[in-house]
């Protein structure tokens, strides 16, 4: 019975207890939010990938580069001063993250997946934009896209309350695919 006003009697730790393992000193990797694998997003770990790249080139084999044929800038709406290079071929326009224009700010009146599509054809050296087939129209300088409109330098999309503007690098007076005669 013990008597009252006196602590409790406290368990020493026993000698034979091992303690914790520490943690090493060595390099902790962190992850850094927002910035996932796979094609056309940014690396997982950006030290791996420069050394990636210290190794190709001490193997003499080139990094991967993706030249840039123009730019979607958002002008207007959510998102406003976004911007996104386009490459060769099609882009995708969307909320999800899968989405080559990925437009997630807040403008609901933009589907998930493929709303629209960008694309750039090096034979033809023109833009063209394409509905995805979503039940909210998508309108090229005020006028709704049917089907595929060619599309120039400086023309507006616009999606919901979202403004896009394309900045074209690529088109006639150039590109970066190599003419004959190039060397």
């Amino acid at each position: 019975m013990r008597a009252q006003g006196f602590a409790p009697e406290v368990s020493q730790p026993s000698k034979d207890a091992t303690p914790a393992p520490r943690p090493s000193a060595g390099r902790v990797r962190t992850r850094l939010l927002g910035f996932t694998g796979g094609e056309g997003h940014l690396p997982r770990d950006p030290v791996e990938t420069s050394r990636d790249a210290a190794v190709s080139a001490a193997i003499g084999k080139p990094p991967r580069v993706e030249f840039p044929v123009g730019w979607i800038v958002v002008a207007r709406g959510p998102g406003r001063g976004a911007h996104f290079a386009l490459a060769s071929g099609v882009s995708l326009i969307g909320r999800g993250d899968d989405n080559s224009v990925c437009l997630d700010f807040g403008d609901t009146a933009i589907s998930r997946q493929n709303h629209a599509a960008i694309a750039y054809d090096d034979e033809a050296k023109a833009f063209y934009l394409g509905h995805g087939g979503k039940s909210n129209i998508i309108r090229l300088n005020g006028r709704p896209v049917l089907s595929t409109e060619e599309m120039h330098n400086g023309d507006e999309i616009r999606i919901g309350e979202t403004v896009l503007k394309l900045v074209a690098l690529c088109g006639a007076d150039f590109t970066w695919t190599p003419e004959p005669g190039d060397g």
